[in-house]
């Protein structure tokens, strides 16, 4: 029986792609439900409209295939077209809103997640590893601290982040090669780490210590800390992260005044 790739640095246009040419002529395999998801999928990599000869080009599906599978999701109301160019509708977010609503770990660990903030008097996270970013699970938004909102399913670049460093770091060798080698790592200020020698080293000291801290590397006036969480009977690896503005704590400072703290609400999780 095929099994479904999981290389981390693939992408899910790539995965579902891959899963297509494993499963070719299995009459279980339904071509053309692969086929639209592929189409939806071309939308995930850039916000501009796409005409049908972009996705195909992306999904390097046949033009014809392309423009029913258009047809099909914007009589659904998946996608609406602009002058011959095409963009995601609203109803497509039922789709992660279905994901996020059936997940009884986002409903047990909201409450832990607001009592950390409420404890820490600041933004606190959890979230998994999906391709090369994490995705946020669950956030509780503190007061203090509103630079950026962030809700679930939101998504940040796991290389510069600390929630995505501790997840990369959690990876198999093979793995975290594949992830280096597929993904495309921008500074995005002038803090940001994209070496990835330097990253791997990071990496090494974030398995030594058991968290990770980010210095302002994904955005200005922001520092987070993270550490890994594993809960009962969920499949993906998780971190949990606490990020705050520097002149209400230093980076150096952030073990000392969170991490107690973190632990706690980790072993709460843990005993979900």
């Amino acid at each position: 029986m095929p099994t479904r790739p999981s290389d981390p640095g693939t992408t899910a246009l790539g995965r579902v792609q891959q899963a297509a040419e494993l499963c070719k002529g299995d009459p279980d395999f339904m071509l053309s439900l692969a086929r639209g998801m592929q189409v939806l999928l071309a939308f995930s990599e850039r916000h501009a409209p796409l005409s049908v000869s972009d996705i195909a080009a992306k999904t390097a599906l046949d033009r014809a295939v392309v423009r029913r599978c258009i047809f099909t999701l914007e009589q659904m109301g998946m996608v609406r077209g602009e002058s011959r160019r095409y963009v995601l509708d609203a109803d497509v977010l039922s789709l992660g809103h279905a994901f996020f609503s059936s997940s009884d770990l986002v409903h047990r660990a909201q409450p832990l997640m607001d009592a950390l903030s409420d404890t820490v008097h600041t933004n606190a996270a959890l979230a998994i590893l999906n391709n090369h970013d994490v995705v946020y699970l669950v956030r509780s938004q503190s007061r203090r601290l509103t630079q950026r909102s962030l809700g679930m399913g939101s998504r940040l670049p796991a290389y510069c982040t600390s929630l995505g460093r501790v997840l990369l770091a959690g990876l198999p060798a093979a793995d975290l090669d594949a992830y280096f080698r597929s993904t495309k790592r921008r500074p995005l200020t002038s803090y940001t780490v994209t070496d990835e020698r330097k990253l791997r080293e990071i990496l090494k000291a974030v398995r030594k210590d058991g968290f990770a801290a980010v210095n302002q590397e994904v955005e200005l006036d922001l520092v987070g800390i993270a550490i890994p969480v594993s809960v009962p009977g969920f499949h993906q690896p998780l971190a949990l992260s606490v990020t705050v503005n520097p002149r209400f704590t230093t980076v150096r400072e952030m073990k000392d005044r969170y991490l107690v703290h973190m632990r706690d609400t980790a072993k709460r999780l843990e005993a979900l």
